[in-house]
């Protein structure tokens, strides 16, 4: 039988962002609107400190229990851990510094630095798979995996054309070839489904700052059991002991599998913060969310292409985001109309996201007419 859910009110629910109450904001793949209650929820903290000191540990705590049983929610699998991270740039090189032993590694050509830097600065065999047209082709990734690579690292979806990968079609041909299969899934989730319980993903690394509303300084890596079972994690600091009564002698008393990435004092108003952006879109729905954004996605899309320009996204796109052409001129105009959005390499890159609505995408167009 299929589930009924009731369609929220996308009116209302925009008012909780100003952001986009007071621009017109295509701008979320570059950073997110925040809601009133998550950035109070960080003045609180601060003012708390401020006021008190830090008598937040345990919220802080049970906030960060939320996060993970959210996350897993949300990915739709109980087979994988979530740890909190700083960002997406600091664990890939805890990663890169895991597998070190794993000499031959797969990345994207003109894929974002996140994904590919912390790879190809240390001593790796790096093979690269060639963009084509803006996108990758499923062939090409497979006879890169059959050449003896161990590691395929990259983005789900394309920071700077909005082409979104197979993850399940690609973990299928890493878990075929004994490829490592890690994934930079910022510019995806939340906007977009996904799910780990059929999506052979070893590793992915999440920033919070953009689709899951919460501001810089935090995000989630969700590892597979059986890979953090394979490969034990080294780094340690504070925030891995279990129990700070006892010696750091005591190898016991640290945490195991990816929580070892949480390694200082808990990142409290970033923590907080996550979690109420989490719960509010909860909420909200994840599934509703998708759908909303994808309706938008398709308005945009149409709209664009009856006034005559050419979407330079290529098919697989994401329902998040697009790129169109963009010269100087054009990006000008956008800004006098006041249309937030991102202009790099001749492109003009659009986010649309569930608070966005139909009368953003019309002052786009005519702005751009």
């Amino acid at each position: 039988m299929q589930k009924h859910m009731t369609v929220p009110d996308w009116s209302e629910i925009r008012q909780r962002y100003q952001l986009v109450n007071q621009r017109t904001y295509f701008n979320t793949p570059s950073f997110c609107a925040m809601s009133d209650r998550t950035v109070a929820v960080q003045v609180d903290c601060l003012e708390l400190f401020q006021t008190k000191g830090n008598q937040l540990n345990e919220q802080a705590q049970q906030a960060a229990e939320e996060i993970r049983q959210i996350v897993l929610e949300l990915t739709h699998t109980d087979d994988h851990e979530v740890a909190i991270i700083p960002d997406v740039s600091t664990a890939m090189n805890h990663l890169a510094e895991l597998l070190h032993d794993c000499k031959k590694v797969a990345l994207l050509r003109e894929d974002y630095p996140a994904a590919s830097s912390p790879w190809i600065v240390r001593d790796f065999d790096i093979t690269w798979v060639e963009r084509r047209d803006m996108a990758y082709d499923l062939k090409e990734i497979e006879d890169v995996l059959k050449s003896g690579v161990q590691v395929l690292a990259l983005s789900w979806v394309m920071y700077n054309s909005g082409a979104i990968l197979d993850l399940q079609a690609i973990g299928e041909l890493c878990k075929q070839y004994d490829v490592i299969f890690i994934v930079d899934g910022t510019q995806g989730l939340v906007a977009q489904d996904l799910d780990l319980s059929k999506a052979h993903i070893d590793v992915m690394l999440v920033t919070a700052f953009k689709w899951m509303l919460a501001g810089y300084g935090i995000g989630v890596a969700i590892a597979r059991k059986g890979f953090v079972a394979k490969h034990p994690i080294r780094v340690a600091g504070q925030n891995t002991i279990v129990n700070g009564e006892k010696s750091a002698e005591d190898l016991t008393n640290y945490r195991s599998g990816i929580e070892r990435f949480e390694l200082g004092h808990a990142k409290i108003q970033q923590v907080l913060a996550l979690a109420c952006a989490l719960n509010e879109l909860k909420s909200i729905g994840f599934e509703m969310i998708q759908q909303r954004t994808a309706e938008l996605m398709g308005v945009l899309r149409s709209s664009l292409q009856e006034g005559g320009i050419d979407i330079l996204t290529p098919a697989v796109a994401s329902a998040n985001m697009l790129v169109i052409e963009g010269t100087a001129e054009r990006a000008d105009q956008l800004k006098q109309a006041g249309i937030d959005f991102t202009y790099r390499h001749g492109l003009i890159r659009l986010g649309i996201y569930f608070y966005n609505n139909e009368t953003d995408i019309s002052r786009l167009i005519q702005a751009l007419n």
